[in-house]
C-alpha cells in the first residue's frame, strides 16, 4: 500500500473511532494495538504520521501523562471528525 494511502486510512480509521468513543484516550501504542482490528493493522510509523497531522489541524491533543508517556485524545468536534473519517489526510 502506498504510504500516503496508508495514512489517509489510518487518519480515516482514527477519526472513525473518535467519533464512537468521544471520551477514548490512550498512547500511540494503546492505540495502534485497541483502536484499530487485526484486519486494519498499522506500523508505528504510519500511525505517528497520521496522530501528527490531526494533531496539527486540531483533531487531537497529546498530553503528557503522570507516567511520562504521551497520550492522545479528541479534541474537534464532530464536523470535522466526519469530513477526516470520509476524506482521510486529503480533507
Amino acid at each position: 500500500m502506498d504510504e500516503d494511502c496508508a495514512a489517509s486510512a489510518c487518519v480515516r480509521g482514527l477519526a472513525g473511532y473518535l467519533r464512537a468513543n468521544p471520551q477514548a484516550c490512550d498512547t500511540a501504542e494503546g492505540i495502534r494495538r485497541w483502536w484499530f482490528d487485526s484486519e486494519h493493522e498499522v506500523e508505528m510509523e504510519q500511525l505517528q504520521d497520521a496522530l501528527d497531522w490531526m494533531k496539527r489541524r486540531g483533531a487531537i491533543e497529546e498530553i503528557l501523562a503522570a507516567d511520562g508517556r504521551r497520550r492522545y485524545r479528541r479534541l474537534a468536534d464532530d464536523a470535522l471528525l466526519a469530513s477526516l473519517a470520509r476524506a482521510g489526510r486529503s480533507g
